[in-house]
């Protein structure tokens, strides 16, 4: 047993948690990461930082991009759909197997100790501290919060996400030629149509191609079938470095996440955007909104401080997911007449770039397109 009591333990050495960590550790707090791994660890992420969750980072994370992606591509098979240019970068290439590595050493640099291969098994508060039990060791602390993704047991130990949405994603891990690799250089391509309520990408790192599909409706096998098929009608192969399958949580619904000593950021409390899947800018996001009201509880001593990051979550981040939920509702019935919409209206994606750079938002961008939506089918624009 540790007799030490911690003002803060993390469990999980994701983005958000390392991020939250470091932020913590860098004003004096005592501040102990619990990792269940050890690093380098594989995590199953597409592996784009969009330009907004970029500028969130706490630490400068170029020595681990492998690629920037200046062009979009959207596919139904072996057809080329659309293909939409942009003057500057809105996402960054990385393997989170180096930029989660990056972010923890950053965050031990700051202050904040890291044990890895802790796997936390029982979470039990009390009114003044809250005890955690790893495998082989007990843990103190007067703040506890769950960084640990979808299957969070901080969320499960402590009585929180009761009502978690889920989607499920398969990603294979690529090493391809070196024709196949330029080709696919600064290019994301993205299959809306062969996935029954997802889709499938390709994402290029260098001399890696990360390919994979995420669905709300398909079971593994078919998972695996799916894949398969459009890694065929691609024409993509390569030598396969790892295939790995997870949950994804759902955002979008209100849900408690914290409770007097406990609370949860990023997919442990179920801020993912349930359309493109995206999760380290809410992550990221999750965690300086509640590291502010950490510092102010345990620092200045205003003890209402921490419970008022649920109320954060509710105002700042959740409207933004559930426009991005209802878009996504809308966008899965009939992805082939978006797709057309969006080719009828290319401005549209202009403000999508605006909102990955960060110069804007997804619910102001959700009322433009209900209204270019319905001007669309006002015109008959044909799905086929």
């Amino acid at each position: 047993m540790d007799s030490k009591i911690y003002d803060v333990i993390i469990t999980g050495a994701g983005p958000g948690g390392t991020s939250l960590a470091a932020s913590l550790a860098n004003t004096g707090l005592h501040v102990l990461i619990l990792e269940k791994q050890r690093f380098p660890r594989y995590k199953v992420c597409g592996g784009g930082v969009t330009r907004r969750a970029l500028l969130k980072m706490p630490v400068d994370i170029s020595p681990v991009i492998r690629d920037q992606i200046t062009t979009f591509v959207t596919v139904e098979g072996d057809q080329e759909i659309q293909e939409f240019k942009h003057k500057t970068p809105f996402i960054y290439m990385v393997m989170r197997t180096e930029m989660d590595q990056l972010l923890a050493k950053h965050a031990v640099d700051c202050g904040a100790e890291l044990k890895e291969d802790a796997f936390v098994i029982k979470v039990v508060e009390h009114n003044d501290q809250v005890n955690v039990y790893t495998r082989n060791q007990q843990y103190s602390c007067r703040y506890l919060i769950g960084a640990d993704g979808v299957n969070s047991i901080v969320a499960k130990q402590s009585g929180l996400m009761s009502g978690r949405r889920k989607a499920l994603a398969l990603e294979y891990e690529l090493k391809c030629d070196r024709i196949t690799t330029v080709n696919y250089k600064n290019k994301v391509v993205i299959d809306y149509t062969s996935v029954p309520d997802g889709y499938a990408w390709v994402f290029p790192k260098n001399d890696i191609l990360s390919a994979g599909i995420g669905s709300y409706s398909l079971n593994q096998k078919q998972m695996s079938r799916y894949l398969l098929s459009f890694l065929d009608k691609r024409k993509l192969s390569g030598y396969l470095l790892s295939a790995k399958g997870s949950f994804l949580s759902a955002g979008g619904v209100r849900q408690k996440i914290m409770t007097q000593r406990t609370a949860l950021i990023g997919d442990a409390a179920g801020l993912v955007d349930s359309f493109a899947g995206e999760g380290i800018y809410y992550a990221l996001w999750s965690a300086a909104l509640l590291a502010e009201r950490l510092k102010e509880t345990i620092k200045d001593g205003h003890r209402d401080a921490f419970a008022a990051y649920q109320n954060d979550v509710d105002q700042l981040i959740l409207p933004e997911l559930r426009a991005l939920d209802q878009f996504g509702r809308e966008f899965y019935k009939d992805p082939k007449f978006m797709q057309k919409m969006v080719a009828r209206f290319p401005k549209l994606l202009n403000l999508v770039f605006d909102v990955l750079q960060g110069k804007r938002d997804y619910f102001k961008l959700y009322k433009k397109f209900i209204i270019v939506k319905s001007y669309g089918r006002f015109l008959n624009l044909k799905t086929s």
